[in-house]
């Protein structure tokens, strides 16, 4: 029979299920026969309590954002269908299991993991593989060649990034593909290495020329000042959302990529108290490339509006703004090597795909 592998990562509320502590972000990433399959379990969850600050510098996630999400309980039943009767591979193998039991617990199931699926730590399988040396996954992404910028950490990348690193250098014979992706709409895909936003249909509105020692004080903190100049003005403060847009560097990279559900202009997600204002992370580092003389960075967009009749005949159906999240999603794991001021991946929606519009 064909092994069934499942590789599972969890970001969490603090260091102690003991304790207390909750799991904040559960993923799963399947593979079969030595090869990811592209189906993927993963989940934001409520935590219901709060984090602690050295955990949620690891991963980003605040209890603001998370309220929203579900509790396990809700998701309880579909995580366990999805492991069930797979080798579940970890890597630290019991801190994750102490999380998802203690979640099992709490949800009303009498089973533990190890009830549902062998369990396989990667973590002493490199110590064994590889003994004397550093046993990390950021030492077994180095030791495997494969790219990565873990500034934070993502259940779902990392446990993408474990299965690629247990088949390049932890395996015997490594069956998994150098190209294989998250989405299995992705598989056997012809898309770019790289992209740029003339591909994606995009025109540039705004660029980011500076950085003041100036602050402005919003939500609690003093932040400093970034000027830009409008280079669009009807795309800045008449296209209505829902949108995506990219930032590029100086050079013209694509470096990040996000989405404006509402229905409002791109300066509606960007301009705060006259200044920029973006997710916090990604604008920290807009400060340090015009700090460092990296400038101008630019913004481009387009409206889902705009864009959607260019997408299969199924998608164009689905809610504008619908079609905003899963196009960030879909375009952010397809592109990740370039989008080093991305720090987090969303699931995919099941059956979404842009039908290569932009080839």
């Amino acid at each position: 029979m064909t092994k069934r592998q499942v590789f599972i990562d969890t970001e969490t509320t603090g260091l102690s299920a003991q304790k207390g502590h909750r799991i904040v972000e559960l993923a799963a990433v399947e593979a079969i026969g030595g090869k990811v399959t592209g189906r993927v379990f993963h989940t934001y969850l409520d935590p219901e309590r709060s984090i602690d600050p050295p955990a949620e510098q690891v991963h980003g996630l605040s209890a603001a954002y998370l309220k929203s999400k579900p509790r396990f309980i809700k998701v309880a039943s579909a995580f366990v269908e999805f492991v069930r009767s797979a080798e579940c591979l970890m890597h630290n193998a019991a801190f994750d299991t102490g999380f998802i039991d203690a979640e099992l617990s709490l949800a009303g199931y009498m089973v533990r993991l190890k009830d549902l699926g062998e369990i396989t730590c990667t973590m002493k399988l490199a110590r064994s593989r590889f003994p004397g040396e550093i046993a990390s996954i950021d030492a077994l992404i180095r030791r495997s060649g494969l790219p990565a910028n873990r500034t934070q950490h993502s259940a779902l990348e990392d446990a993408s990034l474990l299965a690629e690193v247990y088949f390049r250098t932890l395996k015997e014979k490594a069956m998994l593909s150098t190209n294989t992706i998250i989405g299995a709409h992705m598989n056997n895909s012809t898309f770019k290495n790289t992209v740029s936003p003339a591909d994606l249909g995009m025109e540039k509105v705004i660029e980011l020329v500076g950085a003041r020692n100036e602050n402005f004080f919003y939500r609690k903190k003093h932040k400093r000042i970034i000027d830009h100049r409008v280079i669009n003005e009807h795309r800045w403060n008449k296209i209505a959302g829902p949108l995506v847009y990219v930032v590029t560097d100086s050079g013209g990279t694509i470096r990040y990529i996000g989405k404006w559900e509402s229905a409002t202009p791109l300066h509606s997600r960007w301009l705060r108290h006259k200044t920029i204002h973006h997710q916090e992370r990604a604008r920290n580092l807009y400060i340090s490339e015009l700090d460092a003389g990296r400038g101008p960075l630019a913004v481009w967009s387009t409206s889902i509006g705009e864009l959607k009749n260019r997408l299969p005949k199924e998608v164009q159906s689905l809610p504008e703004k619908e079609i905003a999240a899963a196009l960030e999603a879909l375009w952010i794991q397809r592109w990740k090597n370039q989008l080093s001021w991305n720090d987090r991946m969303e699931p995919i929606p099941a059956g979404f795909y842009d039908g290569n519009y932009w080839n």
